[in-house]
């Protein structure tokens, strides 16, 4: 198999969990954004607006470019914003 054809697969599979935990996360944070709304706290909000906004656009920094190997590749991962799977940890 050629080497960009696993590094295809890599990145399938990444993203692929990075939207399964994103997903999560988004509830979290839609729970947090009314919870802003209720105290009138526009700083918390415009925070979530980034983090969101964030996590939707990483996917698109994930490129055969950006990695070498495997464990490149898992620390891409956004960690200041999303936890790591159970099972990277």
């Amino acid at each position: 198999m050629s080497h960009f054809l696993l590094k295809d697969r890599a990145i399938q599979n990444f993203l692929r969990i990075f939207k399964v935990e994103r997903k999560k996360k988004f509830v979290e944070l839609d729970i947090e954004f009314m919870k802003s709304i209720e105290t009138d706290d526009s700083v918390r909000q415009a925070e979530i607006v980034s983090q969101k906004n964030t996590l939707r656009d990483f996917p698109t920094t994930i490129t055969e470019d950006s990695f070498s190997t495997l464990e490149e590749l898992r620390a891409l991962w956004p960690t200041d914003i999303l936890d790591l799977p159970n099972n990277w940890r």
